[in-house]
């Protein structure tokens, strides 16, 4: 088998059984290595070969075979799964394709070269090891170069194109660079395309589509002729090889690819060099009117349809294309005036010529020519008209259509896009065609919107008109609607509402309607009330605000809501309604709030700033009328100073004021300050001493209290009947549940008010309990609140109305101008329980031993005395191992910094000693609130750094400094709050720690603010501040442990501080 006779005859063998394209791309598989294995089995000069053997685009494998007789030099039997061979009528066992080809090359080859000539077996299985290398060698090599970036040549294209009876169009195509070729086989040409091939055309024009390309006009040229190419199969003639046959819509679109270059066209053995022309055709049309006919014809010879549709038209050598739709009809007109030359028409058909006939002749040719007779007796304005009526409780149209001039015989022109309209318009609103007239069959929604807007809008085609029986179906609106105001009777007022119309029985359900979002309400006889109408909503927004979704009954105003309702009225124009001047007087003193000057106490020993004038007249005038109120001014602005400057205002009348324990005595420290003329009582601390100032209540102006002794001292409160009760710190009643909000609530008072610096922290609900305590019901109930506010957002902006009059809130942005650069203020902290026994316990202790004269003439162990007391004031903790109890002043400091960040204010809290301050921190942390740290083991760089990014910081908001390591040298600009923890001997240093904030820079007022233990040796402090400042400079600046200066002091002023 080795020989060189087998492997030629069988070579032989193939190429005279194998049509020549299919052994040509056998070939190619076989060169390309798509043959991936074969076995054969050589018995007798009879040989067998099966092999597999890969598609060109990689995706499939075909099994193919072939049997051969050497001797013979004939086939006895070729098979394969490929589409080719399954397809042919030649009989399957002889059929031989690409792939037997591929297959059969690769054993010649394998003979050829000796590779198996000396195996014995009879059976033969042979791996395409080529094959198998393929993928790397490609990866290696052709995968790199397929991606490289070369120049490429642009491929000219030349076309020629031969029109055929019938709507066929064959394509003649040649291509090159310098030189052209014909195009003779375009399915290779497609082939080349798809698989990146080379097509060779001649010595020196190979094509391939990495290498060459077509410009953007020929390209879609070129994709049809791909697209044909691709179609093609082995059985396909040389002629389909070589021309393209171009039919159905691809006339059109190969002719719109060729618009914009030249191209030769052959019809009859004649050539032109046609135009593509997109438009109407140069050909005139006329229509006379012959006696009792019309007659219509074409004046020139008529151009060809050249497409199927007819929409591509040759005519006079140039190639015109019409519209999808004018080519049907023009294909229509052409067939039958190419066989008959005109076309005649009854005188009576003449509208519908006119109509049908002449607009679509017009989009053909724009020299259409009708006869005058005609055109003079012609009309065509239509008037659309809708009759509307009601039969059996159905909406019914009668829909007509008049022509002018059609009573005088005119020749009529039908608008047929303007009759469409009309009777599209009722199908879009439900109305269906029965017989000559069109019903309503939608539901009530779909009549709603039919009867409230769309049979309006059909005026914008024709002329409406209603029956009688209609006109009664109504859309009641905010025109029906009227709402009076009634006079003023103990604070209420009558509100009276009604719907013109509509029975009284059904508005609880239209005001349900409107609160379940619907748009509409359709009343029992069938009518509808509109609540998408603005005005309406807004009506019903108001009585919802108001409190009368619910009950209709007995509707009554308080006068507190007059501002509301007016400030409603003007902004929203709600002109229904009635009897608005019965506010007018609650509304005008709310206006002119800024103007009322009441007159302030001659006995108030202070002066007020504008703002505060402002507040104390607003105090005022919310008393005149009867109204409670919220004072929110900013923490800082003296919320306290224009609360008493009112009470002062009404001496005589009794009051009484909850506090937080933190500030009762400062509250107290306030009245002795600024009205001292007020007895003020202090209902604080022990039960009897708390009994005793209730008991005797003629005794006080004004009784203070804390939310804590309210609460167990509630029996005694409910029996007393106040003119003014104020709450501090307000936010203390926020929770509407809580036991100390009931306790506050239940206090019996002509008049409410509360102060706060933050009405509102997290939610609704905590404004609406502070106004159920100033004006009880103002807000509704709890649970009418939160249907009618929180569940819908689109209440707030009516909730904001409603608050807004009663609210009064400043910032020191806004009354900067009237405020000094700094503001300072003493904050009285009252020690705890654990802390007083502690302090009273060390006090005799230091006492007894300052009895002892040795003691009290050692001014060194005298300052030491000082200097512990100071430190049970500020934490015992520091001093006391073990101690579990509180500190007053920590918490206080916590509760300040608190409130003041909340406000977005930062805060440098200054202490002599480094371990309270550390414990400051720790508190700090347990509340997630950020700080910076400074003291006197503070590093010179680290300070630098605390500095600045404290200072830039948004997150840290408080900084802890020991006072004698940053009391100097830091700029801290971006602070506008000084908590002073521990008042020092010398006020002098104080002020340059509040000067780390209140510099050069600061463009914020600075509050400072001096915390002091109530009682002790703090205030003694601050007393000699005052009174002795060169004693404390004495002190402060001499070298303690000589005592030069302590000695000088009398034994009675040393004592003193330890009263």
């Amino acid at each position: 088998m080795g020989d060189n006779m087998d492997f030629k005859t069988l070579n032989a063998i193939i190429i005279n059984n194998t049509e020549k394209t299919r052994l040509d791309r056998g070939k190619s598989y076989y060169k390309d290595g798509y043959v991936e294995e074969v076995q054969y089995t050589s018995e007798d000069r009879n040989l067998s070969i099966s092999g597999r053997v890969e598609s060109e685009n990689q995706r499939r494998v075909y099994n193919s075979s072939i049997s051969v007789n050497l001797d013979e030099k004939r086939i006895i039997s070729g098979k394969c799964d490929c589409k080719d061979c399954m397809s042919r009528s030649t009989p399957k066992e002889l059929a031989i394709c690409k792939h037997i080809v591929a297959m059969t090359l690769y054993v010649i080859n394998l003979l050829k070269s000796d590779v198996v000539s000396n195996l014995k077996q009879k059976t033969i299985t042979v791996k395409n090891k080529t094959r198998l290398s393929r993928s790397v060698d490609f990866i290696n090599n052709d995968f790199l170069t397929y991606f490289e970036t070369k120049p490429r040549e642009k491929v000219n294209l030349e076309i020629s194109l031969e029109l055929v009876p019938g709507g066929i169009v064959i394509a003649d195509f040649k291509i090159g660079i310098d030189k052209m070729y014909i195009l003779k086989n375009i399915r290779d040409f497609a082939y080349a395309r798809v698989n990146s091939k080379d097509v060779i055309y001649g010595v020196d024009f190979v094509y391939n589509p990495i290498n060459n390309y077509f410009d953007s006009d020929d390209e879609k040229v070129v994709d049809m002729i791909e697209e044909y190419g691709m179609g093609l199969s082995y059985e396909s003639t040389q002629r389909e090889y070589r021309y393209m046959r171009v039919t159905g819509p691809s006339v059109r679109r190969l002719v719109e690819a060729l618009k914009y270059r030249d191209f030769e066209l052959k019809y009859r053995n004649t050539y032109y060099n046609p135009k593509v022309i997109k438009g109407d055709l140069p050909i005139d049309i006329s229509m006379e009117l012959i006696e009792d006919e019309i007659l219509l014809k074409s004046e020139n010879v008529l151009p060809m349809p050249i497409s199927q549709k007819g929409d591509v038209v040759f005519y006079r050598g140039d190639i015109y294309l019409l519209s999808s739709e004018s080519g049907i009809y023009y294909k229509k007109l052409y067939e039958i005036l190419d066989e008959y030359k005109e076309i005649r028409f009854a005188k009576d058909a003449v509208s519908k010529v006119l109509t049908d006939l002449v607009p679509k002749l017009n989009n053909i040719s724009n020299r259409v020519n009708i006869d005058k007779k005609i055109e003079e007796n012609t009309c065509k304005e239509l008037t659309v008209k809708y009759y509307f009526d009601l039969e059996d409780g159905k909406v019914v149209c009668d829909l007509k259509f008049y022509y002018k001039g059609e009573d005088e015989g005119k020749f009529i022109i039908k608008d047929i896009e303007k009759e469409e309209q009309a009777r599209y318009r009722l199908y879009t609103y439900c109305f269906e065609r029965d017989k000559d007239k069109y019903v309503f069959r939608g539901n009530d929604y779909e009549l709603y919107d039919f009867l409230s807007k769309e049979i309006n809008r059909l005026k914008n085609i024709g002329e409406v008109y209603y029956s009688d029986k209609l006109k009664e179906k109504k859309i009641y609106n905010s025109t029906s609607i009227k709402v009076g105001l009634g006079e003023e009777v103990n604070h209420y007022l009558d509100f009276n509402f009604e719907i013109e119309g509509v029975d009284k029985k059904e508005y609880k359900k239209i005001i349900d309607a409107f609160k379940s979002k619907k748009r509409f309400y359709k009343l029992g006889d069938g009518n509808f009330v509109d609540l998408e109408d603005e005005e309406t909503k807004e009506m019903f927004k108001l009585m919802e605000s108001l409190g009368f979704s619910n009950s209709l009954n007995d509707m009554k105003v308080h006068a507190s809501k007059a501002l509301y309702i007016n400030d409603l009225i003007m902004d929203k124009k709600l002109p229904y309604i009635e009897g608005v001047e019965k506010t007018k007087e609650i509304v005008d003193r709310f206006k002119n709030i800024d103007k009322v000057k009441s007159d302030i106490p001659d006995e108030l020993n202070a002066t007020l700033r504008d703002y505060q004038v402002e507040g104390f007249n607003w105090f005022e005038i919310l008393d005149y009328c009867g109204f409670g109120g919220i004072l929110a001014d900013e923490m800082g602005l003296g919320k306290t100073i224009q609360t008493i400057t009112f009470l002062l205002s009404k001496r005589g009348k009794k009051s009484i004021i909850i506090t937080p324990t933190s500030l009762i005595h400062n509250w107290k420290n306030e009245f002795e300050k600024f009205a001292p003329s007020l007895s003020v009582g202090i209902a604080h601390s022990l039960k009897k001493e708390r009994e005793k100032v209730i008991d005797n209540i003629g005794s006080y102006d004004v009784i203070l209290t804390t939310y804590g002794a309210l609460r167990n001292d509630l029996e005694k409160y409910e029996k007393i009947n106040f003119d003014y009760c104020i709450i501090d710190e307000a936010q203390n009643i926020k929770n509407p549940t809580a036991i100390s909000t009931d306790a506050v609530k239940s206090i019996k008072a002509s008049n409410k008010f509360a102060l706060t610096g933050t009405p509102m922290e997290n939610n609704l609900i905590e404004l609406w309990s502070i106004f159920d305590f100033i004006m009880p019901g103002y807000l509704y109930n709890i649970t009418k609140f939160n249907a009618i506010f929180i569940k819908d957002e689109a209440q707030i902006e009516n909730l904001k109305r409603m608050i807004t009059p009663f609210i009064l809130r400043r910032t020191k942005k806004q009354v900067i101008k009237e405020l000094p650069d700094k503001i300072e203020r003493q904050f009285l902290v009252e020690l705890t329980k654990e802390q007083k026994k502690i302090y009273g316990v060390y006090i005799e202790e230091i006492k007894n031993k300052l009895q002892q004269k040795s003691d009290i003439k050692d001014r060194i162990t005298v300052f030491s005395y000082l200097t512990k007391l100071r430190q049970l004031c500020l934490d015992p903790s520091v001093i006391i191992e073990g101690y579990k109890g509180k500190s007053a002043k920590i918490e206080a400091c916590l509760e300040i910094i608190k409130d003041y960040i909340d406000e977005g204010n930062k805060i440098l809290v200054f202490s002599q000693f480094t371990s309270v301050l550390k414990n400051i921190g720790k508190k700090l942390s347990k509340n997630n609130i950020e700080y910076s740290y400074l003291d006197g083991q503070t590093k010179a760089i680290d300070r630098i750094k605390l500095v600045d990014e404290f200072n830039e910081s948004k997150c840290k908001r408080v900084f802890l400094i020991s006072l004698k390591a940053g009391g100097t040298g830091l700029n801290l600009t971006s602070a506008n709050t000084v908590i002073h923890f521990d008042p020092w001997w010398n006020p002098a240093v104080e002020e340059q720690a509040s000067d780390r904030a209140h510099r050069y820079g600061q463009r914020q007022v600075v509050e400072v603010i001096k915390l002091i233990s109530r009682g002790t040796i703090e205030e003694k402090i601050v007393e000699l501040q005052e009174s002795k400042k060169q004693l404390i400079d004495d002190i402060i600046n001499v070298n303690l442990s000589d005592g030069k200066v302590l000695k000088s002091l009398s034994d009675d002023e040393i004592l003193s501080l330890f009263k």
